[in-house]
C-alpha cells in the first residue's frame, strides 16, 4: 500500500501498538504525526526507525482535551496543510471490577480515555476533510464491546459506544470521499500483556503487525469502497 505523501495523525502512536502502526505507515511513505505523554516513548520511537524519522513528527498534548485535539490537529494543518488520514489509537483498560463496586471516577475514565478521546479527535479533524473531499479515519473498539463478560462494563460500554460513534459518522461522510471505520482486536500480543498473563499461549493473541496491516488498508484509496464496517481482529483464539 502506498502512502506516499499522505499525512497521517496517530493518537497513541508510541504504544505498544501504536509504534508498530507508524512504522507501518512510515515505511509506506506517509508522513506521521503522532501524539505522546513523555519525552521518552517519542524518543524510543525515533530510535526504533531509520531514515524514515525524518517523516516523523510528535506533538505532546492532551487527547481527552477539546483544546489539546484541536491544537494537534492546528499545527498538523500548519506543517503540512492537511490531513488525509485519522487512527484512533488512544485507550486505556479496566477490568475484574463488578458494576456494583465500579466508582464514579473509574467509569468516567473509561469513557474518557476510550470514547471521549475519539469523539475530540474526529470532531477535530473533520473539517478539513470535509474541506478537502477526502479523509480516511480508523477507530480502535474491541472484541469485549461484542462479547461482553462480567467485570468489565465500563470498558466494555465505552468501546461499544466508539462502535457506535463510528457507523453514525460513517453515515454522515459518506457523501464527502471520506470513511469511516472501526477494528475490534482481540488480546494483542503486547508486552504488557504478557506481563500480565504469564504462561498464557501466545500463539493465539493478535499479532500487532496484523492490526497494523487491516488499518492500513482501510486508511488507503483503495478501500474508499468500505464505510461504516465493524472488523473483527481475534487472532486464533
Amino acid at each position: 500500500m502506498n502512502f506516499t505523501n499522505r499525512i497521517v495523525l496517530l493518537t497513541g502512536g508510541t504504544g505498544a501498538l501504536g509504534a508498530v502502526i507508524a512504522q507501518a505507515f512510515l515505511k509506506n511513505g506517509a508522513h506521521v504525526t503522532t501524539t505522546y505523554h513523555g519525552p521518552r516513548s517519542f524518543a524510543e520511537l525515533q530510535a526504533a526507525l531509520g531514515e524514515e524519522k525524518s517523516r516523523l513528527t510528535g506533538i505532546s498534548t492532551d487527547v481527552t482535551k477539546e483544546a489539546g485535539m484541536q491544537t494537534l490537529v492546528e499545527q498538523t494543518i500548519n506543517n503540512f496543510g492537511r490531513v488525509d488520514v485519522l487512527v484512533n489509537l488512544v485507550g486505556g483498560y479496566m477490568g475484574g471490577v463488578n458494576l456494583v463496586d465500579t466508582t464514579e471516577v473509574d467509569w468516567e475514565r473509561m469513557l474518557t480515555l476510550n470514547l471521549k478521546s475519539t469523539f475530540l479527535s474526529c470532531k477535530a479533524v473533520l473539517p478539513h476533510m470535509l474541506k478537502q473531499n477526502y479523509g480516511r479515519i480508523v477507530n480502535t473498539s474491541s472484541r469485549g464491546a461484542v462479547e461482553v463478560g462480567p467485570g468489565a462494563a465500563a470498558y466494555a460500554v465505552s468501546k461499544a459506544g466508539v462502535l457506535t460513534l463510528t457507523q453514525s459518522l460513517a453515515q454522515e461522510v459518506k457523501a464527502h470521499n471520506i470513511t469511516a471505520n472501526v477494528v475490534l482486536p482481540g488480546l494483542i500480543d503486547t508486552p504488557q500483556n504478557r506481563q500480565g498473563l504469564p504462561g498464557a499461549d501466545y500463539s493465539k493473541w493478535v499479532a500487532p503487525a496484523s492490526i497494523a496491516h487491516l488499518m492500513l488498508y482501510l486508511a488507503s484509496a483503495e478501500a474508499g469502497a468500505i464505510n461504516g464496517a465493524v472488523v473483527p481482529n481475534y487472532g486464533k483464539s
